[in-house]
């Protein structure tokens, strides 16, 4: 009789073989999928992301104060428009001071900008003669002149596709605000009774977490470059550092970036600083431009870095995303050379979603540690003596014999470790033996035997 044969995957060798043979296909037509996506859908309408990113930053700022407002009985569109009146009355008010400073900051610095590449550039040239270094030819003025690569990257930003495209995000980013803040509860509750019953729960916890991490994020990098951006024009205007608000504006702009934001930002002050001609305006303490003028603002950006290292970032910011700075620096990074300022600008929240989403799925879909092959297997004596099976198929190991836990106290008041009880305390009360029960057999066999006669009686 010819034995039937059995089925090719039954080999855990192949069996094992096929599973990563379909996970990798499967890998490779998501990543094909996506690319396509990305191509002939995203790409086409990519108009569309500035405003709405600058929406859901709004929505993420503003919610806790419109729910907040909901909380104390009023309604939620009257909530809505008194947060945008206060919020943007107040921001209108800060920009009413500070555009006028900075646009005519911004125009003293496009004038003398030939000046002061000249002045960097014949620095340059005395600092390498000085090393005994030949430089032939250094031309700063051709690459940040009209035809160089800085002029031509200014013009395309100056230009009116850029400044229409501005306008589109600045008044379509809080109109989508407004109203996603009026319908967010509503918008919730479509969400959540599209997922499964028996999963609601545990989707509205992992969204919980991921809206705290990257509301918290975005909340506190807000904070966290207001604060910068104010004290770096107050350190700047009292050493009196020239165009000092327009560069603690691009400092605080530039911390956007966590990590390396700061870096970014100490780059145009230093520039400024070696190549003034003089000081600016104001100011209490009015070191010589050059080196003193540079180690002066180097100490103004040290202090306010290290202000938010130790105080405002650890408050603000680590608690919600709790990621390693050598993550943050590899996200940064991949984002940058994929998307430049904007994946810079949304790395960070993004990691942080993907870090939550991988740790819930290992911590409810995972075993661990991994069972064996023959952890399934019941023994034939039974289960074994060390340890109780639990409903999720792993071992609950038992305490030792020789566990201290099981330890008698000795006869002379001396524990285990050597120490002895106080002279005067007196001893532990005995604990009571229990008495003894009898067998089953004897318990048996006297309740089957009749018991004699009392005296007397018939």
């Amino acid at each position: 009789m010819q034995r039937p044969r059995e089925p090719i995957v039954s080999n855990p060798i192949v069996a094992r073989a096929a599973r990563v043979f379909a996970v990798t296909w499967a890998a490779v037509g998501m990543i094909i999928l996506a690319a396509l996506f990305l191509r002939f859908i995203l790409f086409p309408t990519r108009i569309i992301f500035a405003p709405l990113l600058l929406a859901l930053i709004l929505v993420y700022l503003l919610n806790p104060v419109v729910t907040w407002l909901e909380h104390r009985r009023v309604r939620r569109v009257l909530a809505t428009l008194v947060t945008y009146l206060v919020v943007f009355g107040l921001l209108a008010v800060l920009l009413s001071w500070l555009i006028p400073v900075v646009s005519d900051q911004a125009k003293a610095f496009a004038h003398s900008i030939p000046d002061l590449l000249q002045r960097a550039q014949d620095g340059l040239l005395k600092f390498a003669h000085e090393l005994g270094l030949r430089v032939r030819h250094v031309n700063l003025l051709g690459t940040f002149g009209k035809s160089g690569a800085v002029g031509e990257y200014v013009r395309s930003v100056t230009s009116i596709s850029s400044a229409v495209g501005l306008v589109l995000i600045v008044v379509l980013g809080p109109i989508l605000a407004f109203y996603l803040l009026v319908d967010l509860p509503k918008l919730s509750r479509t969400l959540a009774s599209a997922v499964p019953a028996r999963r609601r729960s545990e989707a509205l916890s992992v969204g919980r977490r991921v809206s705290t991490a990257v509301g918290g994020y975005f909340r506190g990098q807000l904070l966290i470059a207001l604060l910068v951006g104010a004290f770096c024009m107050l350190g700047f205007w009292i050493i009196a550092l020239p165009y000092w608000a327009m560069v603690g504006l691009l400092i605080g702009l530039f911390s956007l970036i966590p990590l390396i934001g700061p870096f970014l930002g100490a780059i145009p002050t230093l520039f400024v600083a070696f190549t003034s001609p003089h000081s600016g305006t104001g100011g209490l303490i009015h070191p010589r431009p050059g080196w003193p003028l540079a180690v002066a603002a180097s100490v103004v950006l040290l202090i306010v870095q290290q202000a938010d290292v130790l105080i405002i970032s650890p408050r603000v910011v680590t608690r919600t995303v709790k990621l390693n700075p050598v993550t943050v620096m590899i996200s940064l990074l991949i984002a940058g050379t994929i998307a430049g300022v904007y994946g810079m600008l949304l790395a960070i929240p993004a990691v942080a979603t993907v870090k939550i989403l991988v740790v819930h799925y290992w911590d409810t879909r995972m075993v661990w540690p991994p069972r064996g092959p023959d952890a399934d297997r019941v023994p034939e004596g039974g289960p074994p003596a060390t340890g109780l099976s639990d409903p999720g198929g792993g071992t609950v190991a038992m305490l030792p014999d020789d566990d201290p836990a099981f330890a008698e106290p000795a006869p002379d008041g001396k524990s285990e470790d050597g120490d002895r009880q106080p002279a005067g305390s007196p001893p532990p009360p005995p604990l009571p033996s229990p008495s003894p029960s009898p067998s089953p057999s004897r318990a048996s066999t006297a309740s089957a035997t009749p018991s004699p006669p009392a005296p007397g009686v018939t």
